[in-house]
C-alpha cells in the first residue's frame, strides 16, 4: 500500500511540475499573441493612412492644378512632328519600333588595345 502511495505521489508530482511549465509557455505565448495582434493593427491603421494620403496625392483635379501652375506645357503644333525617317538613328528600310518593342542585344566585339595584343604575342 506505502508503494501506491509513493508511486501516486512521484506520479502526481511530475505531472504537477510539467502542468506549470505548460502553463508558462502558453502565457508566454498569449503574450506574444496580443503583442502580434498590436503590431497588425497598428500595420494596418498605417496601411489606411498610406492609401488615404495615395488617394489624395493622385487626385486628377490636383494633379491638373499642379501641372498647369508648375509646368508651362502647350498642345504640339502639326509642324513640330516629324516622321520616323528624318530622325537620325532611324536606316533606311526599316520600320520604326513600338514603344513597347524590345530588340536582342548584338554581340559587340571590339578589338583588343595594343598593348595588350603586344603582350600576348609575346612568348
Amino acid at each position: 500500500m506505502i508503494r501506491l502511495f509513493v508511486v501516486t505521489t512521484i506520479l502526481f508530482s511530475l505531472i504537477s511540475a510539467g502542468l506549470v511549465a505548460v502553463k508558462g509557455r502558453v502565457q508566454d505565448m498569449e503574450t506574444r499573441l496580443v503583442s502580434l495582434q498590436k503590431g497588425i493593427q497598428t500595420d494596418r491603421t498605417a496601411i489606411r493612412v498610406l492609401k488615404a494620403e495615395w488617394s489624395h496625392l493622385n487626385d486628377p483635379a490636383r494633379l491638373k492644378h499642379l501641372s498647369e501652375s508648375h509646368l508651362s506645357l502647350v498642345p504640339v503644333k502639326p509642324g513640330q512632328i516629324a516622321a520616323a525617317a528624318a530622325l537620325p538613328f532611324a536606316e533606311e528600310g526599316t520600320a520604326p519600333r513600338l514603344a513597347g518593342e524590345q530588340t536582342a542585344p548584338s554581340a559587340v566585339r571590339r578589338p583588343a588595345a595594343p598593348e595588350v595584343a603586344s603582350r600576348r604575342s609575346e612568348p
